[in-house]
């Protein structure tokens, strides 16, 4: 939690934290900012709150943390740019060296944010070799930040905002499933009120309009894919294609709140029936839902929850990653991943490697699923889940799980 910041950074004797200014939207600004709309820099000392240097346009949005607030020019970045005529590295390193002189950082920085990664390593680099005799630039394994650990469990501020974000997201699933059922077939396929077929696009369409009315952004982009596509977990759908009766439809949602939180669901759909070998397949995968939501406790490894899907999955005759590393057919990725600020983050629940121990706090998904593209489908069902402060598990995501979506119009 973000209460856990300070405690970290002591453990790992980090000094400071720097968080990069940029345009792009980024996780660790907001995390440190309340969530603050700006394109500043945030600085944290170990044991202090942040403090938040903002271009002068955006120090009202940054305010808006409830952090001390200092513009670009408070620091004399005008001056300087004048001064060394834009020559930028010059007068990055004059300003950093003002900024870290007057907040009294000092010691070991470690430093984040998203953007140019050129930018950023020439700035990391000019930091290192000019203000050397002020900070020692230091970085962190991946997925064992300081970030990572925080971001692991949520506060209750955070479970709010996750919480709002999956009502409407859930709505939003519900909408187009009566959409969907709202149209008639003709040969085999969906058509509208004038006959022609509807396609994953005009699908795609109504769901973003969807989360337009809810106040919802799709940064990722969804996945709707039909058929085949359903069989590859990350295709996204073609647009083109008409939705057929009787083909899979993997739907994963993964929006957030402008800047903000994230929620993920995905649902399995075939429109009109399924084939007996799909309506198996959709069973397994409930049920490997229902034991990976029943064996998350606290303590719990997560590696072990995935491990026990794939044993399932295996006694039922699919391959799996646990006996066949690299397989495209049968279960081919993990259990689940964390959600916040980013679509995945901590705890991941690897099949080989890294532990992570399921603890009070947790936000994540579970999303098992089976992928046959040549047998022309897939199958995945995922809902978000909170690990509450008594250990039990609540799904926070709304939706029906029905596979079959019987046409109405």
């Amino acid at each position: 939690m973000k209460n856990d910041l300070d405690r970290l950074m002591q453990e790992r004797g980090i000094d400071a934290l720097l968080i990069l200014p940029g345009e792009n939207e980024d996780p660790y600004r907001a995390y440190l900012s309340n969530g603050a709309r700006f394109s500043g820099m945030v600085v944290k000392k170990c044991g202090e709150p942040p403090v938040l240097i903002a271009n002068g346009m955006e120090r009202d949005e940054a305010a808006k943390s409830g952090f001390t607030v200092y513009t670009y020019d408070d620091y004399g970045y005008s001056d300087l740019l004048r001064e060394y005529k834009n020559d930028l590295d010059q007068v990055k390193l004059a300003w950093y060296r003002r900024i870290f002189e007057t907040l009294g950082v000092q010691g070991r920085l470690t430093v984040y944010g998203v953007g140019d990664i050129n930018g950023a390593f020439r700035l990391l680099a000019a930091l290192s070799e000019g203000l050397g005799d002020r900070v020692e630039v230091v970085t962190e394994q991946e997925r064992r930040t300081i970030f990572d650990h925080a971001y692991e469990t949520k506060d209750a501020g955070e479970l709010a905002n996750l919480r709002e974000v999956a009502r409407r997201t859930s709505a939003v699933m519900r909408a187009t499933r009566e959409w969907l059922a709202s149209h008639r077939a003709r040969d085999g396929v969906v058509i509208g009120d004038d006959g022609t077929p509807v396609t994953i696009g005009d699908a795609k369409r109504y769901v973003r309009s969807q989360l337009f009315e809810q106040d919802l952004e799709d940064p990722e982009g969804m996945i709707f894919a039909q058929g085949r596509d359903a069989g590859v977990p990350h295709s996204r759908g073609e647009n083109g294609d008409p939705l057929r009766l009787g083909q899979t439809i993997i739907f994963d949602l993964f929006p957030r709140e402008p800047g903000g939180y994230f929620h993920d669901v995905t649902r399995t759909w075939c429109i009109g029936h399924a084939t007996p070998e799909v309506q198996a397949v959709y069973e397994a995968v409930r049920e490997a839902h229902r034991l990976s939501v029943a064996m998350c406790e606290p303590g719990v490894p997560t590696n072990s929850v995935q491990h026990m899907v794939c044993q399932y999955f295996e006694k039922l005759g699919h391959p799996t990653l646990l006996s066949t590393p690299g397989t495209t057919d049968g279960y081919v990725h993990g259990l689940a991943h964390g959600l916040g600020l980013n679509v995945h983050e901590a705890p991941f629940f690897p099949t080989h490697g890294e532990q992570y121990c399921l603890q009070p706090g947790n936000v994540f998904t579970i999303e098992p699923g089976l992928y046959y593209p040549e047998r022309g489908y897939g199958v995945r069902v995922e809902d978000t889940v909170y690990l509450n402060e008594a250990g039990k598990i609540e799904t926070v995501t709304d939706c029906p799980y029905d596979l079959v979506i019987d046409l109405k119009g």
